[in-house]
């Protein structure tokens, strides 16, 4: 089986720093993690990719501001996350991106990083050695982080760490970082909604009007795609399309909307193909504010397990994840009204650990998809009648 591990996309400078740290690593004794006697003033938070990671990720910032207002919590972000984990903040941003920028770049920042004097810094990656070590270079006395099963390379750079276990939630393993910061931070919280400035909500409030209306039945959105990488997470066209019936035979005036990419278009234009109900193509909104405007207004959302489900999870929109080939004992959505369908039986199901970063590169299965193509219309419309809001499914 073909597998990519997280390294294997860094620039080879990134890689061959990331191997001489772990040799390193390997050879280094643990040392042991000393209580936080005080909770931290100044505090370094570092994100690089995954949307729905930063969705998460951000709620934990939020929790912390709202319970230490004079707590400043600044990002160490790349361009993926960097919308997600700052907007409507004052924090400090610190960006990277680790596919385009070098040394010099990343040297920068260490310097600025080491001039603020964080008293802590969270590293929410789960495998990177290399972040690790760079905080750990940032003279930042409390570095807390994710330690990955079967790895312990990580350890010897953070002075508080976090074992990830196999089918634990990652909002929990996050919600345990927090607590190392703030031990008295509850052990259920909320997730929070990502702000919207209110620039965003008029350009939204316009679009809706010139797009949608307001004399319109229910509006559900479906998010179709799942990325570049790994497409046999992708829910079958044809399954959307049969559920977007029974959807509209409960309320004739619904409208269906597209949210995604606009590299994902193309499977828009593919759906309306088989279904002759209203749609309304909003891929390439432009920013996560927007796209965060746009789903709280909906009455739904049914997704596979994407970025574009945990924000609208976050913004308590009704919402349905699909899974198949990775685990919701990880990655379910999470809210008051978040719901998912895992109902395959296949051997190989889940194939994705990511907290390992084991993402094959194709499905191996005899019948590609299958762990997909388990998950009926029936299923995803069973669960959705779980989180809406009121009763026009029943």
């Amino acid at each position: 089986m073909a597998t990519h591990r997280s390294h294997f996309y860094y620039r080879p400078v990134h890689a061959a720093l990331e191997w001489i740290l772990s040799h390193l690593a390997r050879r280094a004794t643990k040392r042991p993690c000393a209580p936080i006697s005080t909770i931290p003033r100044r505090v370094l938070f570092l994100k690089f990719g995954g949307i729905g990671e930063a969705v998460l990720a951000r709620s934990i910032a939020d929790h912390l501001r709202a319970r230490h207002p004079g707590m400043r919590i600044d990002m160490l972000v790349d361009a993926r996350t960097r919308e997600a984990m700052t907007c409507e903040s004052d924090a400090r941003v610190f960006c990277y991106d680790p596919r385009a920028d070098g040394l010099p770049a990343a040297s920068r920042i260490l310097r600025a990083i080491r001039a603020a004097h964080y008293d802590a810094a969270i590293d929410f990656e789960q495998v990177s050695v290399l972040t690790a070590a760079f905080l750990y270079a940032g003279g930042i006395p409390v570095r807390v982080g994710f330690i990955p099963p079967g790895d312990e390379r990580r350890r010897f750079f953070l002075s508080h760490a976090v074992d990830l276990r196999e089918g634990e939630s990652m909002w929990q393993a996050m919600n345990e970082l927090g607590r190392i910061i703030d031990p008295s931070l509850p052990k259920e919280l909320s997730i929070l909604p990502i702000p919207i400035s209110a620039t965003a909500a008029v350009h939204i409030d316009e679009w809706w009007q010139a797009n949608i209306g307001s004399d319109t039945g229910h509006v559900v959105a479906m998010h179709l795609g799942v990325g570049p990488r790994a497409q046999y997470r992708r829910w079958p066209l044809e399954r959307f399309a049969e559920l977007a019936r029974r959807f509209k035979s409960r309320d004739h005036s619904l409208t269906i909307v597209f949210t995604g990419e606009q590299a994902e278009r193309p499977l828009t234009e593919a759906f309306k193909a088989l279904y002759d109900g209203r749609l309304v193509d909003a891929t390439g909104l432009g920013s996560i504010q927007h796209s965060a405007a746009l789903v709280e207004r909906c009455d739904l959302l049914i997704s596979a397990d994407t970025g574009l489900m945990h924000l609208a999870a976050a913004m308590a929109t009704p919402t349905v994840g699909i899974f198949g080939p990775n685990t919701p004992k990880c990655w379910a959505p999470v809210g008051q009204r978040a719901a998912f369908v895992y109902v395959t039986r296949v051997p190989c199901s889940p194939c994705i650990n990511s907290y390992r970063r084991i993402i094959p590169d194709a499905c191996f299965f005899t019948e590609k998809s299958r762990c997909m193509l388990d998950v009926s219309p029936e299923h995803v419309l069973k669960a959705a009648r779980r989180v809406v809001r009121d009763r026009w499914l029943d």
